[in-house]
């Protein structure tokens, strides 16, 4: 890793506004399961019934926004921004946005030019796309870092991940596509995709692949009709990291970046040397072994809770782990991961603290316990509490084998044994749990009366509310270590808000690309302190004439 050499600090001291200052979401408070999990199930199946794209194709289809010329006269370079997962919670997010708003930094001297537009590559705001969610997780935090707007303002340009489809794109379209201010950033688009012409020959193109990984007609059309000449260079930007998940020129697949290459670039005789994606929530760069001119980057450092970069002790990686991505007859071999493996092991240890960073699951779990254990004591429980309680009440039976097709359910469905394995066995472990601090509450406390029934409830419940937790991040901790599953869940529970990142990129008079990602290791809890920023590697090269 490449510290700046000087420098090295962002403004923190914006007086903030009166948007809330949100703590980074809580995926496993109660309450946000329950309306995340309903906001997901209404969106998939709207999303398979409706898709807003459609709408968008009756329109004239926009012109390609132009920054190769400037007044008339070719552009001699171009730097331009690319960040990605926003809107998590204020501190990262609001942070983020200082540092990619400043009007330069600083590397080996040299300075690192704000870029002319900024794209936000996917899910720009958490848990779920709304209204009021855009406004106080998103905006506050940008116009509080960056309420500057003038002629010269950088534009802005978004690209919808699945977080930003929950609500069928209304409210991303309402504040994205009408050609507004966003702090200190000007919106253009008028679709939730768009191309983007650039100096030297080359494009950027900003995909739209919706909730069901696909390219509507109307955008491959839209994408068609450009004017893209032999020769030139593309930069192709996706919500999701799709050649992580399988060979996207395998036809099999059918993968979205693999159609739109052969059917429409590749007829055209332009190359894409570069893929950025963001949907996880570090930084790690794939490389061609054979042609260091074509590269795979994934950059979700926007301001979301991190993600893992390490793979398992054994058995494969998950598919968004691998270090080694085919395509086709190419090989991308991983080059740099952010934060490193060995710290991002070391963060995923944390889990054994789960429930001090959850605190409000304890209460769920605390529930489920009593509701394992409710009900009279069995006769004859000194022979064995669980066994008689199962004989004497099979009511109980229905109920636990409820709580254990709950935990198969919830299991990565990444991993079709784990899932039942490892499933069951977490499952019965809580169950196990359960009937252990029953015991001791009627060793305590007695087999009858109201009072001794209230006490047993309330050891019980304390006991769930501790014990249930610790299961769970065991569980998470080592499902996601040894086997790899759980990977984004473990993280997730974590709600680490340090190791942000965004890329620079910069276009050189020669027409070669540079890429700099910029890194933040730790972002402020206070206003007023400093943001250190650092090169997390190269910058990177492309040289389509090489």
């Amino acid at each position: 890793m490449t510290p700046a050499s000087d420098g090295g600090d962002s403004r923190y001291d914006r007086i903030v506004s009166e948007p809330p200052r949100h703590r980074m979401v809580g995926w496993y408070d109660p309450g946000q399961l329950l309306s995340t999990g309903a906001e997901v199930l209404i969106s998939l199946a709207l999303g398979q019934r409706s898709d807003y794209r459609n709408l968008q194709s009756f329109a004239e289809p926009p012109s390609p926004f132009e920054y190769a010329h400037v007044e008339g006269r070719e552009r001699r370079d171009l730097w331009f921004d690319y960040m990605s997962d926003t809107g998590d919670g204020w501190d990262a997010t609001f942070a983020m946005a200082c540092l990619v708003s400043e009007p330069s930094l600083s590397w080996q001297r040299r300075p690192l030019n704000r870029g002319e537009f900024l794209l936000i590559g996917g899910d720009a705001v958490y848990p779920v796309a709304s209204k009021q969610g855009y406004r106080e997780r998103l905006v506050g935090p940008l116009m509080a870092a960056f309420p500057d707007r003038s002629p010269s303002s950088p534009h802005l340009y978004v690209i919808p991940g699945n977080h930003d489809w929950y609500d069928g794109l209304v409210s991303f379209s309402r504040l994205f596509m009408r050609e507004r201010w966003v702090a200190g950033w000007k919106t253009r688009q008028q679709r939730s995709y768009f191309a983007l012409k650039l100096p030297h020959r080359w494009w950027l193109w900003g995909l739209d692949v919706q909730l069901e990984s696909d390219i509507d007609p109307g955008q491959v059309e839209y994408f068609r009709s450009l004017d893209l000449q032999p020769g030139d260079r593309v930069i192709l930007a996706t919500a999701e990291p799709d050649w992580l998940y399988r060979d996207i020129k395998d036809p099999r697949f059918e993968s979205n970046l693999g159609f739109l290459e052969k059917n429409v670039i590749e007829p055209a005789r332009a190359t894409v040397h570069l893929w950025i994606a963001g949907d996880l929530h570090h930084y790690r760069r794939h490389e061609n072994t054979r042609d260091a001119n074509y590269q795979r980057i994934v950059s979700g450092g926007g301001g979301a809770y991190l993600t893992p970069t390490h793979t398992p002790a054994v058995g494969p990686a998950a598919a968004s782990l691998k270090r080694i991505a085919r395509v086709g007859d190419e090989i991308f071999r991983q080059q740099c991961a952010y934060p490193s493996p060995a710290t991002s092991f070391r963060l995923s240890l944390l889990n054994v603290f789960f429930l001090f960073r959850n605190w409000r699951f304890g209460l769920f779990a605390g529930l489920v316990y009593g509701a394992i254990s409710w009900g009279p004591i069995p006769q004859g429980w000194q022979r064995g509490l669980a066994g008689t309680a199962l004989e004497q009440q099979p009511i109980r039976l229905i109920w636990l084998a409820l709580v254990l097709a709950t935990f198969v359910f919830y299991a990565d469905r990444e991993f079709p044994l784990f899932r039942w394995v490892g499933g069951l066995m977490h499952g019965l472990a809580h169950i196990a749990a359960a009937f252990v601090m029953l015991h001791i509450a009627v060793r305590l406390y007695g087999d009858s009366g109201v009072v001794a029934e209230l006490a047993r409830l309330g050891t019980v419940f304390v006991g769930g509310a501790l014990l249930g937790p610790l299961l769970l991040g065991l569980y998470l901790m080592l499902a996601s270590n040894v086997v790899g599953a759980h990977a984004d869940h473990a993280f997730a529970a974590l709600r680490i808000g340090d190791y942000k990142h965004f890329l620079r990129f910069y276009i050189g008079g020669d027409g070669v690309l540079e890429i700099f990602p910029i890194a933040m290791p730790r972002v402020p809890r206070r206003r007023g302190a400093g943001t250190q920023y650092m090169l997390i590697e190269g910058p990177i090269r492309i040289d389509p004439a090489a």
